[in-house]
């Protein structure tokens, strides 16, 4: 198994990524391939870890996508990209995952097009894990595309419902839809329309979620767009922090016993909830595995995405997903009741009626 790691993508490439490779390594048999620039990539794992691992190989990539740059300018502009490169190899099968830290709109653009779609799939959708009280509840899309219409919103419940099938065994997961309100009326015209695809679909919709109810067990997934989603986790990520720091807080203040129960629980809560810990967010709709981490991503993060890479090529995940949604017909059924509520707002738009 060989996992490609974009050794230059993140807030704090190469160094935080060469610490995750070096911190993951032991948690596996896969070897790393490391694209980047050579020079500096040895230079900082020698100050890491002293010499380069056995299980490492550095891949010379003499260029970088920026942050903020975008994503197919620089597929046409920067073929010799690290990010380029470590989804070339994942094309070609000369690495069976890819992990990057980098700009996700970047990160999208290059896995569509070198390594390419599911069949039927309009587009890909990240998803990230959102703890709950009761254990967790799916979010997607978490930044692959800001935008979306009702029949991409429909196809990720799709791909939610099949990512916890293969993962989890979950025969018939609840789908809901984030909006401002539990109406099918409410909210953006393509929600409402992704509201009457997904309740004409054979998917186990429960309907709207208000974002409050994401933590009341309501619904085992719930999708939006990707701006939605992305600002969701981010400010869960940071509650999450807040939470902490007024945890740790309280620890100063405590002594004794309940200062003790306090730090059980200060690390009960730090494990579950503090992103670092979560890894990275897999890039579902394409169909070879690709985990995107967060920008800000220090070592153990890093290192958990590439142990979360790891576990998707053992377990078959991705291609396990595509026959999921192949055998059960989801995405032809949605596609066809697409064009079918097409054609009834197109009767509506004109004054059409049956005869």
């Amino acid at each position: 198994m060989r996992i490609a790691v974009d050794a230059m993508g993140g807030d704090h490439a190469p160094e935080a990524l060469i610490e995750g490779v070096l911190l993951a390594r032991g948690q596996g048999d896969a070897e790393i391939l490391l694209y980047g620039d050579e020079g500096r990539t040895r230079k900082v794992l020698e100050q890491l870890g002293g010499a380069v691992p056995p299980n490492v190989r550095i891949v010379h990539a003499p260029e970088n996508i920026g942050m903020g740059e975008a994503g197919p300018m620089a597929i046409r502009k920067k073929r010799e990209a690290s990010l380029c490169m470590a989804m070339g190899a994942l094309a070609a099968g000369t690495a069976d995952a890819v992990v990057s830290a980098g700009n996700s709109a970047a990160i999208v653009a290059t896995a569509k097009h070198f390594v390419g779609l599911i069949p039927g799939l309009r587009r890909p959708a990240m998803v990230a894990p959102i703890p709950t009280p009761g254990g967790k509840v799916l979010l997607l899309d978490v930044g692959a595309h800001p935008e979306a219409h009702g029949i991409h919103l429909a196809q990720s419940a799709a791909l939610a419902q099949a990512y916890l099938k293969v993962t989890e065994g979950a025969p018939k997961t609840r789908v809901g839809l984030v909006n401002l309100g539990q109406e099918p009326v409410k909210g953006p015209k393509v929600v409402q329309r992704a509201h009457a695809l997904l309740s004409r679909s054979r998917l186990n919709f429960v309907g709207n979620i208000e974002p409050h109810g994401l933590f009341g067990d309501q619904a085992d997934a719930v999708v939006c767009d990707g701006f939605t989603g992305n600002i969701l986790l981010k400010m869960i990520e940071g509650l999450s922090e807040a939470l902490l720091q007024l945890l740790e807080a309280q620890l100063d203040s405590r002594d004794g016993v309940t200062r003790e129960k306090l730090s059980q629980t200060f690390s009960r809560f730090q494990r579950v909830h503090h992103y670092q810990n979560v890894g990275g967010a897999p890039l579902l709709g394409i169909q070879k595995p690709v985990v995107v981490a967060h920008g800000r991503s220090r070592g153990p993060a890093v290192a958990g995405a590439v142990v979360l890479a790891s576990r998707l090529v053992q377990d078959g995940i991705f291609p396990r997903i595509a026959e999921e949604l192949e055998r059960d017909g989801v995405l032809a059924e949605l596609k066809h009741h697409n064009a079918v509520l097409m054609l009834e707002s197109l009767k509506t738009k004109w004054g059409f009626s049956p005869k």
